[in-house]
C-alpha cells in the first residue's frame, strides 16, 4: 500500500493528462472548410486494423497491385490490402524473412520514388494549367456534366505533365553520361524469380 501512496501524485497527474487529452479529442471541432473525417478503420483481419490511410498509402506507393489515384477508396482497394495482409502474415508464419539488405534496398526505392513524385509535382504539375476554353474545346459541343469536365481536365493536365517531363528528360539525358547494359529482345530474367 505504501508504494501506491508514494506515486499517487504522479499517477493522478497522468490520469488527469489522459482525461484532458481524451476530452480535447472528443470536443475538437474541425476548422471551417476542413473535412471532419480524417481517417478510419476500413477493415480488420484477426485483430489487425487496416485504416483508410493505410489503403491510401498503398495506392500512392503502387503496392499490392494498386494504382496511384485521387479517387475515393473502393472496396476492391480494401480487399487487396486485406489479401496482402493475409499473405504477409502467412509468410511470417512460415518464417520467410527478408534480409536487412533487402529491407534497406526496399526503403531506399520507396524514398527514391517519393522524391521523384515530389519533384514531378513541384516542377511540372504545379505549372500545368488547363483553361476552361481548352476543356470546352476538347469536350466538343453538348451538355457535359461537372464530373466529365473534371475527368477531362485531369487528363489534359496529365498529358501536359507527361509532355513537359518527356522533353525535360530528353534534354537532361543529352547532357548526362549514361551507360546501359545491352539487353536481348526477349529480355533478361528478373532477379529472385
Amino acid at each position: 500500500m505504501a508504494p501506491l501512496f508514494r506515486f499517487r501524485a504522479r499517477l493522478l497527474g497522468r490520469a488527469l493528462c489522459g482525461l484532458l487529452l481524451a476530452a480535447s479529442c472528443l470536443l475538437a471541432v474541425p476548422a471551417p472548410g476542413l473535412p471532419a473525417w480524417l481517417d478510419g478503420v476500413v477493415a480488420e483481419v484477426d485483430g489487425a486494423v487496416i485504416t483508410a490511410s493505410d489503403v491510401a498509402l498503398a495506392r500512392a506507393l503502387s503496392l499490392f497491385d494498386l494504382q496511384p489515384s485521387a479517387e475515393p477508396i473502393r472496396s476492391g482497394d480494401i480487399a487487396r490490402n486485406v489479401d496482402a495482409w493475409l499473405l504477409v502474415r502467412e509468410a511470417a508464419r512460415l518464417r520467410l524473412e527478408i534480409t536487412p539488405d533487402e529491407e534497406a534496398a526496399a526503403w531506399r526505392a520507396v524514398a527514391w520514388d517519393l522524391r521523384r513524385r515530389r519533384f514531378v509535382e513541384v516542377r511540372f504539375r504545379a505549372f500545368a494549367f488547363v483553361s476552361e476554353d481548352q476543356v470546352s474545346e476538347a469536350l466538343g459541343r453538348g451538355d457535359h456534366g461537372g464530373a466529365a469536365r473534371d475527368r477531362l481536365r485531369a487528363a489534359l493536365v496529365q498529358s501536359a505533365v507527361d509532355r513537359e517531363l518527356s522533353a525535360w528528360l530528353q534534354e537532361l539525358r543529352s547532357r548526362s553520361r549514361i551507360w546501359r547494359q545491352s539487353i536481348p529482345p526477349e529480355g533478361i530474367p528478373a532477379p529472385f524469380s
